[in-house]
């Protein structure tokens, strides 16, 4: 289902798919096949947070392509009807093929009524991810983009939504609910634990709040994703031989960090985060333990891993 477009970008396709949905788009699998479908079943899809330069998805930045029906196969199906396949004669080839490679018999695809149809999946506006490393981060995407498993996606969200959820105590709140099941100190986030998440009620912002906040998600969005720890302006250990037990968050001292120190390292993240701090009415040693708590937690969770 994951396909990668050959000789043209994710972006290039989605426009190509809007201007003309029966344009051919030649693409490649992971298993080898490389063809031609209509554009009209190739959607962008984020397949990994890598993949995800800013908060701000960019499709520029995408490299893969899900294979999911136009709407008039969607419709079909939803009343029952015969999906009208032979409109698609390149996209019912690769059907065709994916049958010979024995895909309808996999446990995932044997239990659809269609193997290759994964259901009217709507794309989400806000995608935080699901296993973290030394940041949980909260993806925008105004018209909503499709996204893999190693994703949690909110739906109907707004952008304010995002903003509020990129919060220092939105972190916080994760490294006490989440788990870490996984080898290297990930933390696993499910579905129930994001819901269960506080985050700021957007409706508690005055106008100029709201456009402070916005303002600062905006510039914050602008800037590559970096770690918690070197958005809160400390940095981590580069030595390939290092020996050090804490290795590379030895220089990571939470008790050490100023508030000066994250507004040099990120006045972006700084400005965002006065916003929030502002509505709860945290004073300034207040705003600095919660920085500090972030950071040993993260610090704590990793370092454990390393160690085990």
């Amino acid at each position: 289902f994951y396909l990668e477009p050959v000789g043209m970008t994710v972006k290039e396709v989605a426009e190509l798919r809007e201007k003309d949905p029966m344009t051919l788009v030649r693409v490649r699998n992971g298993a080898g096949w490389v063809g031609e479908i209509e554009a009209a079943w190739l959607r962008p899809v984020i397949k990994s947070p890598r993949e995800i330069r800013t908060l701000r998805v960019r499709l520029e930045d995408l490299r893969y392509l899900v294979f999911m029906p136009p709407e008039d196969i969607w419709k079909a199906i939803d009343q029952g009807r015969q999906p009208p396949l032979s409109r698609y004669p390149k996209a019912t080839a690769y059907i065709q093929w994916g049958e010979e490679q024995g895909y309808p018999t996999r446990p995932t695809c044997a239990s659809r009524p269609w193997w290759w149809d994964l259901g009217d999946r709507r794309a989400a506006t806000v995608n935080c991810n699901y296993l973290i490393d030394d940041r949980m981060c909260f993806y925008f995407a105004a018209n909503g983009i499709y996204v893999s498993d190693n994703f949690q996606e909110l739906h109907d969200a707004d952008e304010v939504t995002a903003s509020v959820a990129s919060a220092p105590i939105t972190q916080m709140l994760c490294e006490l609910l989440g788990r870490v099941p996984f080898g290297g100190g990930l933390l696993k986030v499910q579905t129930y634990e994001v819901k269960a998440l506080l985050i700021l009620n957007p409706l508690l912002l005055m106008p100029a709040q709201r456009r402070d906040l916005l303002s600062a998600f905006g510039r914050l969005c602008e800037q590559p994703v970096c770690s918690i720890f070197e958005e809160l302006g400390f940095s981590l250990c580069r030595k390939r031989q290092c020996t050090d037990s804490e290795h590379p968050y030895e220089h990571v001292q939470p008790e050490t960090l100023t508030l000066e120190q994250v507004q040099a390292a990120s006045p972006d993240r700084f400005e965002l985060d006065r916003v929030f701090f502002d509505v709860l009415g945290l004073t300034d040693d207040e705003r600095l333990e919660v920085y500090r708590a972030v950071a040993q937690l993260v610090k704590d969770r990793l370092v454990k891993a390393r160690s085990m």
